[in-house]
């Protein structure tokens, strides 16, 4: 059983650097997973299993919203976790019956609609499940104090469906394939770390059900938005569009999502961190405020090298839509300095205990993105996609500036903060670009320059902020501390 602690026991230092650990190792397969299929067995076919897989994603965002609010309110002192795990394994169960059982009423219209079609139900209806285990065991884990571990357990989850892909590459042939390769993976790892957790679940009690219910009213409604919001391009090309531009845009997604990938999973800690401390009646100012110039500042690195990089990347898994491809991964990119942002205050102000902000920002978003994207979706594919989400991430960002004026009373960056990560962009992508128009005209294969471009944007990019940075030196002082083991026992 894993010692339980609370959420103003989990140092956000520490914990954002093993989280942003488990993030190198999790964010690079879960981008790589979108060229791997594509590769694979095709982007249409790969197409597909986005479509159904993100669908899926959207209609278990209830059971994510219950599931935010057991880590939320089990992390602070003198709750009882097993109460509220109670409450999300009877949510998820009851919203699992319900939701086959609606699935199955409308199967034939998804099927002449969207890219659905009939054979996948079943194949569907496993990854429905496993990711249902999934999203509890996460929530778990962060709620008992150990939110950092959420990545590593991602990472690991998809370094098993990437390694099955390609070892069996003969028998994945199908968005079925796929489905079902991804439900098994996601059983066999998070049901054994369930139980070695050993939390009990408990008959929740009146408390607990008014304290979850408070929460979850705003929270599943947030979750469902928050679901839509980052895939709507894939939703609506889904309908209005082709296989193939949801494979490209989602591809490109994916590897543009690098920086805001890790935005997000760096949220995690900083939700527990702040309901723990605002719990105990701590200050939160100089965490929420580290938290937000770290996590943003790993997309300023990824656009940066997708600035220098963007066609090599496209030459390796869509040559033959080259410019598509470069255009999406660009314009995503690019927005999504603006999405790490949002992404991580957006987690604070639900470590506050308001999640019905976050539910109102997204609701403007989508409201002024959603027509874009279904208007020109299908004569201009993923690049209407990557427009309608740029404007969405645009509308969001604005909303939550002024939304943290009247929560936390600033808007958690500074002026200084952001000279400090455009300048650092900027020499990455100078060196990204330079490392390709010199590896270009050698032998070295495509994927080897692409790498090695990455390696230079980054060294460069670290450079800068260790010379101009003091908060990024302090950072760097404790990682060597940690990996030389001189870090103490904080946790």
């Amino acid at each position: 059983m894993v010692q339980q602690r609370n959420g103003d026991e989990v140092g956000l230092l520490d914990s954002s650097i093993r989280t942003a650990g488990g993030a190198l190792v999790s964010t690079p397969l879960y981008v790589l997973s979108g060229l791997v299929y594509a590769a694979v067995i095709s982007p249409a076919a790969a197409g597909t299993f986005f479509f159904v897989s993100i669908a899926i994603a959207l209609g278990l965002r209830p059971v994510r919203g219950v599931s935010q609010a057991l880590q939320k309110l089990g992390s602070e002192p003198g709750e009882r976790v097993g109460s509220y795990l109670g409450v999300a394994l009877l949510a998820t169960a009851g919203y699992l019956l319900a939701g086959g059982a609606g699935a199955l009423l409308i199967t034939d219209v998804l099927a002449r609609r969207t890219v659905f079609t009939a054979e996948l139900l079943v194949p569907a209806g496993l990854y429905a499940a496993s990711l249902s285990v999934s999203i509890v065991v996460s929530s778990l884990v962060g709620a008992i104090g150990y939110p950092s571990a959420q990545t590593w357990l991602g990472g690991a989850m998809l370094g098993a469906q990437l390694l099955l892909v390609v070892t069996f590459d003969a028998v994945v042939t199908s968005a079925a394939a796929l489905l079902l390769v991804s439900a098994g993976v996601r059983f066999a790892l998070f049901v054994p770390v369930g139980v070695a957790l050993g939390v009990v679940p408990r008959v929740p009690d009146r408390h607990a059900v008014d304290r979850a219910w408070t929460f979850a009213r705003w929270s599943v409604p947030d979750q469902i938005l928050d679901r839509f919001s980052y895939n709507m391009p894939v939703f609506v090309l889904g309908v209005v569009g082709t296989p193939a531009a949801v494979g490209i845009y989602e591809a490109a997604d994916r590897f543009a999502d690098f920086g805001a990938t890790i935005s997000w999973r760096l949220s995690s800690p900083l939700l527990t961190k702040v309901s723990g401390d605002v719990a105990a009646g701590n200050g939160y100012d100089t965490y929420l405020r580290g938290a937000v110039t770290g996590g943003t500042g790993a997309t300023f690195v990824v656009f940066g090298y997708l600035i220098g990089a963007h066609d090599v990347v496209a030459r390796i898994a869509f040559a033959d839509a080259r410019w598509a491809f470069s255009t999406t991964v660009l314009l995503v990119g690019g927005v999504n300095v603006l999405r790490g942002f949002w992404t991580l205050t957006s987690h604070a102000m639900e470590g506050l205990g308001k999640p019905s902000v976050s539910f109102r920002t997204k609701l403007y978003g989508l409201v002024a993105s959603v027509p874009i994207t279904a208007l020109f979706g299908a004569e201009f594919g993923a690049v209407a996609g990557a427009v309608g989400y740029g404007v969405m991430n645009l509308v969001v960002f604005g909303a939550v500036c002024h939304y943290a004026r009247d929560v936390f009373g600033y808007v958690p960056v500074d002026a200084e903060t952001v000279a400090h990560l455009t300048l650092g962009g900027l020499v990455a992508a100078s060196l990204t670009a330079s490392v390709v128009a010199v590896a270009t005209g050698t032998p070295l294969p495509t994927p080897g320059v692409a790498a090695a471009a990455a390696v230079a944007g980054l060294g460069g990019f670290s450079a800068v902020l260790l010379a101009v940075s003091p908060p990024t030196r302090v950072a760097a002082h404790r990682v060597v501390a940690m990996v030389w083991g001189r870090g103490g026992r904080t946790p």
